[in-house]
């Protein structure tokens, strides 16, 4: 059951081209020297065709060592278009205007397929030991059981410039517990499957552009992680693990771009039986230094990013499972209360001017009471808690849920510029809809943000850059606004925007801590605040 597969590499050709972002041909987090350079057409080629050999070695030295190489898909998920058309219910929090890409895993040998999927080469369906096909959800192969001594291997070319990008797995959809309610659950599967629900909680840290291993960051040195060769090696086995990196080596690559990503057994239930857990693998990508090289590669991406399901012929024996390893720390000794000096003062002073310019008879204004948007990973497991895919680079804070009841209803979202304090990378807050969770307006703190709050502030007043405010809201009606888009008529789909009178809520993202390189701590910082405004009704409506 050996295949070899070919390296399809075919990257666009692009001319140099100023930084979407900040509008400038240099960025912190902009390469002008990306691979993208038309001018070298000779080395594409001689790339590609050393790829294709390496990999063709790795497939054999894998084969002759007794395991079955299949070759599953990274592909872009609109997780917005799919909920229009009804093939999902459910949104999953997607943090809009950062795209996501999900691992489709074909099923293992002597799995029966997914509706949608094609049956392992020499699959007999009336074999009375096939273990049943693995829930449908999203898409085929979304979702995905794993033998404890399985593999699944990344190999391809990072992303092209971007201020942040990342990979994980996460445990997915789990059995459901004997008399437990799953009504407010996302649900999935059958009698033949086993009775599911979502979980989406990530199995440890984030590989990200700050630490990965790739030709232009080897072993994690410094430099642009970017358009760079990369191999990530997902297992829950230490003995699989090397016996990979052993094939690998020995096929060419080079240790020094691979990287673990490792699925902690004490915390999983693996196996594919009916009832055993499901896995997902995500990436996601955020603030593209040139939005049209960025959607290439994501529309693209299985052309950059090959996948692989590695699986022994004969199951091994005496697994050496990776422990639970600690997860990164958050707290630094450093809090916002501490950078940004006289923080009360400053917030008190800025909602008063909020609710002045915006105020006034015509509309009354509620406070927005928040709250921690999700808990850590392991926490999520352990309470049987869904966290839609969570991510520990990030903390979330969520508002209660309010209604705009009309078109002259909106929203102030204000508070400390994470990113200037160096509490962040970036941050952003966005609009959702609490039905469909679906995120479909936002602002990020490296575009929208920077130096909003000035007027609200004397003129000249030092700490007025640590603040933003921003106006999320039906009419384009000024600076420093965000449309927020209406579910019916939308031309794209229903997940696309919020109605008038439907619940909804606002997430704030707070994306690695500049000395953590993780999340930062959730107490310390400053939590950003909103103000809802709604149009009072005249006395005879």
């Amino acid at each position: 059951m050996y295949n070899t597969f070919p390296y399809y590499f075919n990257p666009p050709m692009y001319g140099l081209s100023p930084c979407d972002t900040c509008k400038m041909y240099s960025c912190p987090y902009y390469d002008n020297t990306s691979i993208y350079n038309s001018d070298l057409p000779g080395q594409f080629t001689q790339y590609a065709n050393a790829e294709d050999k390496k990999q063709n070695n790795f497939f054999q030295t894998l084969n002759n060592i007794g395991f079955i190489v299949q070759e599953g898909k990274m592909s872009y998920i609109d997780i917005l278009k799919l909920c229009s058309e009804g093939k999902v219910d459910n949104c999953l929090g997607n943090n809009v205007g950062a795209p996501y890409a999900a691992c489709l895993l074909p099923p293992a040998p002597y799995q029966a397929p997914s509706e949608g999927q094609d049956p392992v080469t020499g699959y007999d369906p009336h074999n009375p030991n096939n273990y049943p096909a693995n829930i449908d959800y999203l898409a085929p192969g979304f979702t995905y059981k794993l033998r404890p001594d399985e593999a699944v291997v990344f190999i391809g070319q990072t992303p092209p410039p971007a201020l942040y990008y990342c990979f994980r797995s996460y445990l997915g959809f789990i059995k459901n517990k004997p008399e437990k309610d799953y009504s407010e659950y996302i649900t999935a599967g059958n009698a033949y499957t086993g009775f599911y629900h979502m979980l989406f909680a990530s199995l440890g840290d984030q590989l990200n552009n700050y630490n990965l291993w790739t030709g232009n960051t080897p072993k994690g040195a410094p430099g642009k992680p970017f358009n760079s060769s990369t191999i990530i090696i997902s297992t829950a086995d230490r003995n699989i693990n090397k016996q990979i990196r052993d094939a690998l080596f020995t096929a060419g690559y080079s240790p020094d771009i691979m990287n673990d990503d490792n699925i902690p057994m004490e915390l999983v239930n693996m196996g594919l039986e009916a009832g055993k857990d499901t896995f997902i693998y995500m990436m996601r990508f955020a603030l593209w230094a040139d939005q049209n090289i960025g959607s290439q590669y994501i529309d693209n991406i299985d052309k950059f990013i090959k996948v692989f399901r590695i699986t022994p012929k004969i199951p091994l024996p005496n697994p050496a499972p990776w422990p639970v390893l600690a997860l990164k720390i958050r707290e630094t000794g450093i809090t916002e209360y501490q950078v940004v000096p006289n923080s009360r003062r400053d917030f008190d002073q800025l909602r008063n001017e909020i609710i002045k310019k915006y105020g006034g008879t015509e509309y009354d204004h509620v406070d927005l009471d928040l709250s921690l948007g999700i808990p850590d990973n392991y926490n999520a497991i352990l309470r049987d808690f869904n966290v839609y895919g969570d991510n520990r680079d990030a903390v979330y804070f969520k508002t209660e849920d309010f209604k705009l009841t009309s078109d002259d209803d909106f929203v102030i979202v204000y508070g400390i510029n994470h990113e200037r304090t160096g509490k962040a990378v970036y941050s952003n807050a966005s609009f959702y809809g609490a039905e469909l969770f679906n995120g479909v307006a936002g602002a990020f703190s490296t575009v929208q943000f920077p130096d909003t709050a000035n007027e609200y502030f004397p003129e000249g007043y030092e700490n007025a850059g640590y603040y933003y405010v921003y106006k999320m809201t039906r009419k384009a009606d000024g600076d420093n606004v965000v449309i927020i888009p209406y579910s019916t008529g939308n031309p794209l789909g229903k997940a696309y925007g919020v109605d008038n009178n439907e619940d909804a809520r606002i997430v704030f993202r707070v994306y690695l801590d500049k000395i953590a390189m993780v999340g930062p701590y959730v107490f310390d910082i400053i939590w950003d605040r909103a103000i809802l405004f709604a149009k009072k009704k005249e006395p005879w409506a």
